[in-house]
C-alpha cells in the first residue's frame, strides 16, 4: 500500500511540473483609430521578457485600409516596419535585444495618408514565449 501511495505521489508532484512548465504567452488587446495623415499612434504595452519574438494577431483594419506597425521602447524604433497589414493579419517581429526586460509598444499608422480616421484592434504579444 505504501509504495502505491508513493507512486501516485510522485505521478501528482509531475503532472503539476509538466502542466506549470506549459504557459500561454500573454497578451494586450488593443481596439481604437488610427489619426489621419498616417500620423502615428501607439496600441497597446507590454513589459518585454525575453528575446523571443514580438506577435500581432491584427483583427480588423476598418473598410479597405491597411496599417503599418512596428515595435518601440520609449521613442526608439527597435523592429522592423510590418506593412500592409490588413484583416485577420499575424505578424512577428524580432526585437533589439537592448529592449529586454523593458516596456516596449506597438504602434501603428495609416498605410497610405487618408483625410480619416480608420478603425483598428487586435492582439499583442511582447513575447511569443
Amino acid at each position: 500500500m505504501r509504495v502505491k501511495t508513493n507512486v501516485v505521489s510522485i505521478l501528482a508532484i509531475l503532472s503539476v511540473l509538466a502542466v506549470g512548465s506549459v504557459s500561454a504567452a500573454s497578451y494586450v488587446t488593443y481596439a481604437t483609430t488610427l489619426p489621419v495623415l498616417s500620423g502615428d499612434k501607439t496600441l497597446a504595452s507590454a513589459n518585454k521578457a525575453n528575446n523571443s519574438k514580438s506577435k500581432v494577431e491584427n483583427s480588423i483594419v476598418g473598410q479597405d485600409y491597411k496599417a503599418n506597425m512596428w515595435i518601440q521602447q520609449g521613442s526608439t524604433k527597435v523592429s522592423a516596419t510590418a506593412t500592409n497589414v490588413t484583416d485577420n493579419d499575424t505578424r512577428y517581429f524580432t526585437v533589439d535585444q537592448s529592449a529586454v526586460g523593458k516596456k516596449v509598444s506597438l504602434v501603428g499608422e495609416n498605410a497610405t495618408w487618408t483625410y480619416v480616421t480608420v478603425d483598428i484592434s487586435g492582439k499583442f504579444y511582447a513575447d511569443t514565449e
